[in-house]
Order: structure tokens, then sequence, then C-alpha cells
């Protein structure tokens, strides 16, 4: 897949949540069409505001990178995530409602989860059935989206990218990992919980390839196979040629409020079909991070290994958006 943010002649696309890392990517990537929106440029808990930006700019599309996706303090304020992750929602895809601009709203597998006997990918199409006040949200807001005729539902998975100032604990699980390498040379990780966490850079370029290909509806975009929280440690530590032990733990073991999915992986199957493309293994996502981080990567090991469902720590387990 290609970087080149030339690669998708789009017209002019707004990008909300600009700052975080899926917003700072798919700015980047778009170059000089990308018109990139923080909170402090637009609040999107007022809707007059939000109906009068979007107005004055009619972008081509608009892409809603901006979140809450602290899923145990969701718990303790449901309201204030809720007003996030829909009820804002809702004003951006009124306001490209009326301008006749696309919308893109980023989603997580986090809504779904409640069948724990699951063992084969969603689909797009299959019931959502969220654990969490959280995935709740996400799905209220995929709901608020779907006002927008023309709306692109994107769910993804486990999001992580490289900073250019190095690991910072809390970012995303694979800094956090690193962060924790620096000091300790053991890590506990939860090894029950099977998805596919993603690069940020793969899962942008296959965002702007729907739009490229005028792609409407819901799609899954994620890194290819699946893995868990201990295997994505395991890998990463491996690559990374560090001698860090990674001891298995059940999801009871870590305390948490909050009931994560045992089993959350994504079919990609129709973003392939419309696309003609796959994002790359979830082992080449933790290779192309730390060759991001300037650290030197050890090959990926084969995602249909006996160890490829690997799981992702609690320590910072970072849902997708």
């Amino acid at each position: 897949m290609t970087s080149s943010p030339h690669a998708f002649p789009l017209g002019s696309v707004v990008v909300t949540g600009a700052g975080g890392q899926l917003g700072s990517e798919l700015v980047r990537l778009l170059g000089s069409s990308a018109v990139p929106l923080s909170r402090a440029d637009l609040d999107l808990h007022d809707p007059d505001a939000v109906h009068a930006t979007i107005s004055q700019l009619t972008p081509a599309a608009v892409i809603n990178c901006a979140a809450w996706t602290a899923v145990d303090a969701a718990e303790r304020d449901p309201d204030g995530c809720f007003a996030v992750n829909a009820t804002a929602v809702g004003h951006l895809a009124r306001a490209c409602a009326a301008t006749g601009s696309r919308f893109v709203q980023v989603s997580t597998d986090y809504v779904f989860g409640h069948d724990e006997q699951r063992s084969r990918p969603y689909l797009e199409d299959d019931p959502p059935a969220p654990l969490s006040v959280y995935g709740a949200s996400k799905l209220a807001g995929e709901q608020a989206a779907r006002g927008c005729p023309r709306h692109l539902v994107v769910r993804t998975c486990g999001l992580y990218s490289a900073a250019a100032n190095g690991p910072v604990r809390g970012r995303n699980f694979l800094d956090t990992m690193l962060s924790l390498a620096a000091t300790r040379r053991d890590v506990r990780v939860v090894a029950d919980q099977i998805c596919t966490p993603s690069y940020v850079p793969h899962v942008a370029l296959g965002i702007l390839r729907l739009l490229a290909a005028h792609a409407e509806g819901t799609f899954h975009v994620t890194n290819a196979g699946e893995t868990s929280w201990f295997g994505l440690a395991s890998e990463l530590f491996r690559q990374a040629g560090l001698p860090m032990e990674v001891v298995a733990i059940a999801s009871h073991e870590y305390p948490s409020p909050v009931a994560r999915p045992r089993y959350s992986v994504l079919d990609t199957g129709r973003f392939t079909a419309i696309t003609g493309t796959r994002l790359p293994a979830w082992t080449e996502g933790v290779r192309d991070y730390l060759q991001a981080s300037g650290r030197v990567a050890r090959s990926p090991s084969n995602p249909a290994s006996a160890d490829s469902r690997p799981e992702l720590e609690r320590i910072s387990c970072s849902p997708s958006s």
C-alpha cells in the first residue's frame, strides 16, 4: 500500500481529533487536502458551531477521529463518554448531510463482545452486543453517523503508532510495553482476549482507500490475522531483541471494573473486495512500529504460527478509537 498523500485525490477533507494518533496520520497522508481540526479549533459539543464550521468549509469529506477512549473512566462518567462518542457524532452527521459532504466515523471492535463462545471473525452485519459503556457509546455513535446519507463507518481495533519523542507509557499498548522494559525484566499480560491490534499508518491508508473507492456503509479495517495481548507483547519484545519475560495471566487476574471482549476479531473481506487490497499482518505492524521508532526489528513471526494468538496486556489495553 502506497504512503503517498498524492494517491488520494479526494478534495478537501476535514479531520476532527487531528492531534490524536489516527487523526495526525490522516492529516500527514492527506497533505494539502487536509483541514485539521483539534478540540481548540472546534467544540464538537456545540451543534451551532459544528454546523457553521462545516457549512463554511464545505469539505468533500469529514473524518471524525475525536473520541473518548478511556474504557474504565467511561464506566464512571457514562454521560461524558456518550457526549463525545455519540451526541457529538450526531452534530457532525447532520452538518455533513446539510452540505452533502461524506462523513466517516471511526468505530471499534468493542461494539461486539457479548458472545463469549465466539471463535470466528465478526462480519459487518453481525448484531452488535457491547459489554461496556465505552462500547455502547461507540455503537450509538455508529447509529448517529448513519443519519448522514453519505456515511462510512470504519471499525478498527487496538490502534498504536510510534511517537517522535519515543515510547510514552499509557499512549498505546506497545509504547507502554517498551516503557516498562526500560525498568524491569518481566511483565504480566492478559492472554485470554483475542483481537487484531492494528498499526495506525496501515489503518489510515485503509480509510483513505475506502474514500477513494467511494465506499459507503460499514467496513472493518484492521491488520490481518489475530492474536492476544500476551502474544502481541511477546512478539514486540522478540522483534525488538529485548530479554523480557512475558507472563500470561487471565483477565480476572488484572483488576478492572470493565469486561473486555474475549474475542473481537473483525472480518475484513468487505474492505478487500471494494479496495482490492489487504492490510499487512499484525506482526508486520509491530515491525513497522519498531522501525518508525528508530529500532532495528527482527523479521516478523509467521502470523499463522501456534503463538500467533497473543493477548494484549491490560496495563494499557487501548481501544481503537
